[in-house]
């Protein structure tokens, strides 16, 4: 595919276990929810769906849940044991696009003794946005989870150009999920993607580029 065609990016983030960051969650103490694992779990659950939650659903602090290991300043992007998490810089490139309803929610980090900030800046990225962009007839290479289910994922070995995207994806919002049909990833678009390579933030999004058909 020449650079010069337009293009979308996939990232398989979500699928890395290398971006959990050993840190507990926790919300409003008055509030039961926050010790409804059932609730905690729907919250990741929607969030990874593309679904729009309120501030309410991600927790206002994070600390660390094991004494004897010191946290050191958080990666750009994260896994906070079920709630992604991004740093004061991939927030600042993130607001400058067109989230949709796509949400930043602050959160503050501090080390097992909750006393103790982490370095640094952070906040919960609630993925409030939907597509239905993917094209699994022309992305041979995706893989079906379900054999009766036309639901898709990134294969073990993704490489760029394996998913096909219609020309929906270039319009609207530059951070979404393909629900229902894609799973365990979330799209970004070029520009985006340009601007956080620009801005040295791509190093844990694990980017794939993806092909776009032409409305025909």
């Amino acid at each position: 595919m020449k650079k010069t065609e337009p293009c979308a990016w996939v990232s398989r983030a979500f699928m890395n276990t290398m971006l959990v960051r050993y840190v507990t969650p926790e919300g409003n103490l008055s509030d039961p929810r926050w010790n409804d694992l059932r609730w905690l779990a729907d919250t990741m659950t929607r969030n990874q769906r593309g679904e729009a939650l309120p501030a309410e659903r991600f927790p206002a602090e994070l600390y660390g849940k094991y004494s004897l290991k010191k946290i050191n300043k958080l990666p750009d992007f994260c896994d906070a044991l079920g709630y992604w998490v991004v740093s004061a810089a991939m927030a600042d490139v993130l607001r400058q696009f067109d989230l949709g309803r796509t949400s930043l929610y602050p959160t503050r980090v501090y080390q097992h003794d909750r006393k103790t900030p982490v370095e640094g800046e952070y906040y919960c990225l609630n993925f409030g946005e939907r597509k239905a962009s993917f094209l699994p007839d022309a992305s041979p290479r995706a893989y079906k989870v379900y054999p009766n289910q036309d639901i898709w994922a990134l294969t073990g070995d993704p490489r760029n150009d394996d998913l096909a995207l219609s020309a929906r994806a270039l319009e609207g919002v530059a951070l979404w999920i393909e629900e229902p049909r894609f799973t365990m990833a979330f799209f970004l678009s070029d520009r985006l993607v340009t601007a956080l390579r620009d801005a040295k933030l791509t190093r844990y999004l694990g980017l794939f580029r993806c092909r776009i058909i032409p409305e025909i």
